[in-house]
């Protein structure tokens, strides 16, 4: 893979009236705004990190976690830009690098449905039970199996590309480059093992080869490819976030104790470092001033262990050939590796377990059964009505009056999807749309509003 090509200014959808050409900022600036003031992304600050419906303003939301992972990741890139700077094309500089991950970590969770990981798994669930075979009926094979496997990366994918801004013309507009950075599984549902993720539906395949074709990306097989190499950069970024801000949260909510959390960050730091870090400490009990004041030594350590890990193995990852974390390649021997299996080892242990979490986490469920039973219906009607040569078929009054909150999106007002028709996946994907777009606050609210737990309407 060449970086004249992997950084490719070229926008997906976008035309040449778009570029301005008297517009201070740079493409990839341009992405990063488009990224941060989109609706999708606004939504994220109701949305679940890892604790739903938290009281206390200090614990993560999707979207405070999402513009940390950006600033990381930003870091990163400028790091990886100064270290191959006599790589580079023309024009192209390491800020511009920092730029493209930046962007591509702020939209790295735009697609996660309400709850988080637990939203995915409820998903899912519904579609395994008897409600949600049924409306998978008539479906082919790889369209059933599609549906059927909630993907948040792949949902965000569909996001950046087709329903934000440009309904199914380009989405947002992003670069090419933006788009390969985001693109963490580069490859189908069509081609992903049982349990195994990836980065497009169906419905967006041709998509995502064209940001494999604009970007040269090394083709592995029908519908797959490799990982652009700045897409790690987007992984390391979260990784370093979620493995260590995860930690200050579980202190927010006496998940952990303070010592616990110092002693595992401390861990990573050089005697010379740690003395200096350790002088800047206050008493344990105020645990927020002291995160404050550690957290950049411990982030340095992070960011030079993946941007080492990326240059030990530019040549694998350039031919397309590396698979795997960055910073899970560095030696076991190495504290900063050791730091980030031992930190999300705490939190399969201790902290995703904690019961109050997990008791929300179970009630999601029952949420998403009510709404996906409601919206996958009318969905199947809306089909059977376009279907109707002369109108026999009509919706259902409730059917109705559930399409009619999708507004102008819905599969009867909206554009069509490429190919200028709807089929009953494309309808059943339009909904799915909708429930992942969701805040944890109006997916709770709606669920309870159909299931007829009615309260008195605000305007």
């Amino acid at each position: 893979m060449e970086w004249s090509r992997l950084l490719i200014a070229e926008r997906l959808g976008g035309h040449e009236s778009e570029q301005r050409m008297n517009d201070v900022r740079t493409p990839y600036e341009i992405d990063v705004d488009r990224i941060a003031f989109s609706n999708s992304f606004r939504r994220l600050s109701r949305k679940t990190q890892v604790h739903p419906f938290c009281k206390n303003d200090h614990v993560h939301t999707r979207l405070t976690h999402s513009y940390e992972v950006a600033q990381v990741g930003r870091s990163l890139g400028k790091a990886l830009g100064q270290r191959i700077a006599d790589k580079l094309p023309e024009g192209v500089s390491s800020f511009d690098i920092g730029l493209i991950v930046h962007a591509a970590c702020l939209a790295h969770d735009i697609g996660n449905p309400p709850f988080g990981h637990a939203g995915e798994e409820a998903i899912s669930h519904w579609f395994a039970s008897s409600n949600g075979r049924n409306v998978l009926t008539g479906l082919s094979g790889p369209n059933e199996r599609d549906l059927a496997r909630f993907e948040g990366n792949a949902q965000g994918f569909r996001t950046l590309t087709q329903t934000e801004n440009y309904l199914f013309c380009g989405g947002l507009h992003l670069t090419y480059a933006t788009l390969g950075a985001f693109c963490k599984y580069p490859w189908s549902s069509r081609k992903a093992m049982d349990g195994e993720k990836f980065g497009a539906f169906i419905s967006e395949e041709t998509i995502l080869e064209k940001v494999a074709d604009a970007t040269g990306l090394v083709r592995r097989e029908a519908h797959k490819w490799c990982r652009h190499p700045l897409a790690y950069l987007t992984e390391a970024a979260d990784d370093i976030c979620y493995a260590t801000i995860d930690l200050e949260d579980a202190v927010e909510l006496n998940v952990l104790k303070p010592r616990e959390a110092y002693d595992l960050l401390f861990s990573v730091l050089k005697d010379d470092v740690l003395k200096t870090a350790k002088a800047m400490m206050v008493s344990d009990s105020a645990h927020r001033v002291n995160f404050a004041r550690i957290r950049g030594f411990v982030f340095n350590a992070l960011i030079n262990g993946a941007i080492d890990a990326f240059m030990n193995n530019y040549e694998h990852i350039m031919n397309g050939e590396f698979s795997g974390e960055l910073i899970g390649a560095l030696d076991e021997g190495d504290l900063r590796r050791k730091l980030i299996v031992d930190a999300k080892e705490m939190g399969r242990t201790r902290i995703y377990v904690e019961r109050i979490k997990t008791e929300v986490e179970l009630g999601c469920f029952a949420t998403f059964e009510c709404l996906l039973d409601a919206f996958c219906t009318a969905a199947v009607e809306c089909f059977s009505q376009i279907e109707s040569p002369k109108g026999e078929t009509r919706l259902s009054w409730k059917s109705q009056l559930v399409l009619r909150q999708l507004s102008d999106h819905s599969p009867i007002k909206s554009n069509p999807p490429p190919g200028g028709k709807w089929s009953k996946y494309s309808c059943l994907r339009r909904v799915l749309d909708f429930i992942a777009g969701m805040t944890d606050n109006y997916a709770t609210s709606l669920a309870e509003q159909i299931s007829g737990q009615m309260h008195h309407a605000v305007y």
